[in-house]
């Protein structure tokens, strides 16, 4: 069960982890991010302008995951609660 609740919290929050990872690596390396087009952005040798780009804007995933994940909780603690409840008699 608790496997379960991570895996939603993740899901919900992918998104926002994204976001604040791409955010953090263009800071570090003094980039300029946002969404209106691809910047470039040399780490390493390594242009990675177009994946913190894509991290950047696949934010927008959250309103959709957020929700999902929130539904999915409840139903998850509706679950919980009802495998407590017949354990609790079962054990009685």
């Amino acid at each position: 069960m608790r496997w379960t609740f991570a895996l939603i919290v993740s899901f919900a929050l992918m998104p926002i982890l994204s976001v604040m990872t791409s955010i953090g690596a263009a800071s570090v390396a003094g980039c300029q991010l946002d969404e209106a087009s691809v910047h470039r952005c040399v780490i390493l040798g390594i242009d990675i302008g177009g994946l913190l780009a894509l991290m950047f804007v696949a934010g927008w995933f959250a309103l959709a995951t957020i929700p999902l994940g929130g539904g999915a909780l409840l139903i998850w603690a509706a679950v919980a609660i009802v495998l407590f409840i017949r354990s609790r008699n079962k054990a009685a």
